[in-house]
Protein backbone atom coordinates (compact mmCIF):
# COMPACT_ATOMS: atom_id res chain seq x y z
CA UNK A 1 0.00 0.00 0.00
CA UNK A 2 1.11 3.79 -0.97
CA UNK A 3 0.38 6.25 1.39
CA UNK A 4 0.69 9.58 0.28
CA UNK A 5 1.76 12.02 3.22
CA UNK A 6 -0.42 14.96 3.67
CA UNK A 7 0.28 17.67 6.52
CA UNK A 8 -3.01 19.55 8.50
CA UNK A 9 -0.90 22.63 7.55
CA UNK A 10 -2.61 22.22 3.97
CA UNK A 11 -5.73 23.89 5.45
CA UNK A 12 -4.39 26.09 7.27
CA UNK A 13 -4.38 29.74 6.82
CA UNK A 14 -1.33 30.27 8.85
CA UNK A 15 1.29 27.91 7.15
CA UNK A 16 3.31 30.37 5.66
CA UNK A 17 4.74 31.45 9.33
CA UNK A 18 4.48 28.38 10.83
CA UNK A 19 7.44 26.23 11.94
CA UNK A 20 5.68 22.80 11.80
CA UNK A 21 4.90 24.03 8.37
CA UNK A 22 8.34 24.11 7.50
CA UNK A 23 9.44 20.61 8.56
CA UNK A 24 6.94 19.17 6.87
CA UNK A 25 8.71 20.94 3.41
CA UNK A 26 11.83 19.73 4.31
CA UNK A 27 10.36 16.38 4.14
CA UNK A 28 11.37 14.95 1.07
CA UNK A 29 9.53 11.60 0.69
CA UNK A 30 6.36 12.63 0.09
CA UNK A 31 4.78 9.23 0.47
CA UNK A 32 5.22 6.06 2.49
CA UNK A 33 5.05 2.21 1.51
CA UNK A 34 3.50 -0.40 3.85
CA UNK A 35 2.65 -3.81 3.53
CA UNK A 36 -0.79 -4.38 4.72
CA UNK A 37 -2.74 -7.11 5.25
CA UNK A 38 -6.91 -6.91 4.82
CA UNK A 39 -9.79 -8.85 4.72
CA UNK A 40 -11.06 -6.78 2.39
CA UNK A 41 -11.69 -7.23 -1.40
CA UNK A 42 -8.99 -4.79 -2.04
CA UNK A 43 -7.36 -3.81 -5.83
CA UNK A 44 -3.93 -2.12 -6.85
CA UNK A 45 -6.03 1.74 -7.16
CA UNK A 46 -8.66 1.22 -4.26
CA UNK A 47 -8.70 4.59 -1.89
CA UNK A 48 -8.66 2.39 1.61
CA UNK A 49 -9.06 3.98 5.14
CA UNK A 50 -6.58 2.39 7.54
CA UNK A 51 -6.46 2.68 11.17
CA UNK A 52 -3.48 1.48 13.64
CA UNK A 53 -5.39 0.38 16.74
CA UNK A 54 -5.51 2.24 20.02
CA UNK A 55 -3.81 0.18 22.22
CA UNK A 56 -0.63 -0.04 20.10
CA UNK A 57 -0.72 3.95 19.23
CA UNK A 58 -1.24 4.76 23.09
CA UNK A 59 1.80 2.26 23.83
CA UNK A 60 3.84 3.47 20.76
CA UNK A 61 3.40 7.34 21.98
CA UNK A 62 4.48 6.57 25.01
CA UNK A 63 7.52 5.01 24.13
CA UNK A 64 9.15 7.86 21.79
CA UNK A 65 7.49 10.34 23.75
CA UNK A 66 8.28 9.72 27.71
CA UNK A 67 11.45 7.31 27.89
CA UNK A 68 13.47 9.90 26.60
CA UNK A 69 11.91 12.64 28.90
CA UNK A 70 12.47 10.63 31.88
CA UNK A 71 15.76 9.22 30.78
CA UNK A 72 16.95 12.64 30.57
CA UNK A 73 15.28 13.74 33.70
CA UNK A 74 16.60 10.55 35.31
CA UNK A 75 20.09 11.59 34.34
CA UNK A 76 20.53 14.86 35.21
CA UNK A 77 18.73 14.10 38.48
CA UNK A 78 20.99 11.55 39.52
CA UNK A 79 24.33 13.23 38.43
CA UNK A 80 23.28 16.11 41.15
CA UNK A 81 22.84 13.73 43.49
CA UNK A 82 25.61 11.03 43.13
CA UNK A 83 27.96 13.49 41.54
CA UNK A 84 27.14 16.96 42.68
CA UNK A 85 27.53 17.91 39.47
CA UNK A 86 27.32 21.82 38.56
CA UNK A 87 23.85 23.04 36.46
CA UNK A 88 26.27 22.54 32.92
CA UNK A 89 27.45 19.16 33.93
CA UNK A 90 23.88 18.20 34.90
CA UNK A 91 22.61 19.67 31.23
CA UNK A 92 25.34 17.22 29.78
CA UNK A 93 24.40 14.39 31.82
CA UNK A 94 20.39 14.98 30.57
CA UNK A 95 21.68 15.30 27.12
CA UNK A 96 23.24 12.35 27.57
CA UNK A 97 20.04 10.62 28.89
CA UNK A 98 18.10 12.38 26.17
CA UNK A 99 19.81 10.35 23.05
CA UNK A 100 20.02 7.51 24.98
CA UNK A 101 16.11 7.47 25.54
CA UNK A 102 15.99 7.33 21.93
CA UNK A 103 18.13 4.85 21.02
CA UNK A 104 15.98 2.65 24.02
CA UNK A 105 12.70 3.69 22.25
CA UNK A 106 14.81 3.33 18.54
CA UNK A 107 15.13 -0.35 19.53
CA UNK A 108 11.99 -0.98 21.56
CA UNK A 109 10.37 -0.46 17.64
CA UNK A 110 12.64 -2.35 16.02
CA UNK A 111 11.77 -4.89 18.19
CA UNK A 112 8.52 -5.30 17.86
CA UNK A 113 8.10 -3.91 14.47
CA UNK A 114 6.20 -7.20 13.50
CA UNK A 115 3.75 -7.04 16.68
CA UNK A 116 0.35 -6.75 15.12
CA UNK A 117 -0.08 -3.93 17.64
CA UNK A 118 1.57 -1.41 15.89
CA UNK A 119 0.35 -2.86 12.46
CA UNK A 120 -1.48 -1.09 10.64
CA UNK A 121 -4.97 -2.39 9.21
CA UNK A 122 -7.48 -1.94 6.37
CA UNK A 123 -10.87 -0.89 7.72
CA UNK A 124 -12.87 -0.05 4.85
CA UNK A 125 -12.52 0.81 0.91
CA UNK A 126 -14.00 4.10 0.00
CA UNK A 127 -15.99 4.20 -2.57
CA UNK A 128 -15.72 8.18 -5.07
Amino acid sequence: MRVDRTSACESCHLKSGCGQSAMTKLSSNQCIELDVLSVHDVRPGDRVMIAIPEKGLLTASLIVYFVPLIFMLFSAVLSKIFFDATDSLAVLFGAFGLVSGFFVARAYGLRHQDDERFSPEIIKIINE
